[in-house]
């Protein structure tokens, strides 16, 4: 093998159309970033060191991961939890045996969010129930390829595995690229403009986060290097070495620390002293972060508010249209992507009449007790659903004779109807 195939292979297996070095191979070749124009490098990885991306993503993440996820059964008219199904217990509980399904999921919003792909394997033989889905780092999927008859394969950087090393019997030795069938991955996408990849949504914006970084970057290094003088003194004359350190030293001795925050300064041989202001951060400096805060929340569809940004507090009003908009806008979009992928990729042809899978949108009410029991109580009395059931989202056992849809009013008019016919059958005698 020659010097050039060597590098050529080491490039290639080094990073994947995941990450933004993919799209630089000049840049890339040397090992490095192309910068954007604030000086930055960004990509998929350092876009989290910014505060706005992380919280960003950690939101939209620990949203979707609280919810259930139900793999449901459709006979007739009825539907109900499909719990002897071997894939609720995938969904629902624990994916693979060291993920949760909080975490799996939460994982795969992160990715979707971050890189614009989600890569699971599922583990198990062709024709046979699924046993576990693994998860894909998103750098070892190096090409998406759309074959002649149009289905999918992944070339993937699948780890081996040496009989002897230098490390000892059965130590890893890096990977080799092989092909896997689509029928054999689950892929979840967020925006696809080619049909069956999802974009890397940092790499559109990498011109915003990289602006946001430098910004911090700035900020940090400007207190950092201790370029803010509490106080300046000014001499008339033009010191020695040794006159200007005793100097020095004698005023930081006297003045210097907590302790001396009410002293009184007394200050001789004619010299001056001045306590500057920071100027730093000015009122266009805070502007271009406000602004540069709400593109990338805009991005990600994720209100201000919950990412701790902004300078004004959140009315009642405003806050409940907030979360109706990032329910609406922002987690559904992502629940209704996931649902329909399961769909596609999990269940096969016989089961896609039968089964589905469903998010459980009332985990969100989870931690409102007081809204939970209010939506609830309307569902019973419009008779929309019966007291166990709603006993059932309480995770409270049934009552005998709650599982009759019977409101209110019903229960009234009813009660009401029942006298007349007692007054009736009472004046007849």
């Amino acid at each position: 093998m020659s010097i050039y195939s060597r590098i050529k292979r080491i490039w290639a297996a080094t990073w994947g159309p995941e990450d933004d070095r993919w799209y630089f191979p000049g840049g890339s070749f040397y090992g490095g970033r192309t910068p954007t124009q604030a000086g930055v490098s960004v990509d998929s990885n350092t876009a989290m060191q910014l505060m706005t991306v992380h919280n960003c993503v950690k939101v939209l993440s620990q949203s979707i991961a609280q919810l259930p996820l139900h793999l449901m059964a459709q006979n007739g008219d009825m539907k109900e939890k499909a719990t002897e199904h071997y894939l609720y217990r995938l969904l629902h509980d624990q994916p693979n045996s060291w993920m949760t399904a909080s975490e799996f999921w939460g994982m795969a919003v992160a990715h979707i969010s971050l890189r614009g792909n989600f890569y699971a394997y599922k583990m198990g033989i062709p024709g046979r129930p699924i046993i576990e889905l693994i998860p894909i780092k998103a750098d070892a999927v190096q090409e998406v390829i759309q074959e002649t008859d149009y289905s999918l394969s992944y070339k993937i950087l699948v780890p081996t595995q040496k009989s002897s090393s230098a490390y000892g019997e059965g130590a890893p030795s890096g990977g080799e690229f092989k092909i896997i069938p689509g029928n054999k991955i689950m892929h979840l996408r967020g925006l696809v403009l080619n049909g069956f990849t999802g974009i890397n949504p940092i790499q559109y914006a990498r011109e915003s986060i990289g602006q946001g970084m430098a910004s911090e970057r700035f900020v940090s290094r400007f207190f950092g290097k201790g370029m803010h003088p509490g106080a300046v003194f000014k001499h008339p004359l033009s010191l020695s070495a040794p006159a200007h350190k005793n100097l020095k030293e004698n005023l930081k001795k006297k003045y210097e620390g907590l302790g001396n925050s009410w002293e009184f300064m007394l200050i001789d041989e004619a010299m001056e002293v001045e306590f500057p202001d920071i100027k730093l951060v000015d009122a266009q400096f805070l502007e271009i972060g406000k602004f540069n805060q709400s593109e990338i929340c805009g991005m990600f569809r994720v209100p201000l508010m919950l990412v701790q940004s902004g300078d004004k507090a959140p009315t009642y009003a405003s806050a409940e249209q907030f979360m109706l908009a990032f329910v609406t806008h922002a987690l559904t979009p992502i629940v209704v992507n996931i649902e329909q992928a399961i769909k596609r990729d999990l269940l096969t042809e016989s089961e896609k009449k039968q089964y589905y899978s469903k998010f459980e949108m009332r985990g969100l009410l989870r931690g409102a007790f007081k809204e939970q029991t209010n939506g609830l109580k309307t569902l019973v009395n419009t008779e929309i659903i019966n007291p166990n059931e709603a006993r059932a989202v309480l995770d409270m056992n049934p009552y005998s004779g709650g599982e009759v849809y019977r409101s209110r009013t019903s229960t009234t008019k009813e009660t009401k109807t029942d006298s007349k016919e007692s007054d009736l059958e009472g004046g007849d005698q």
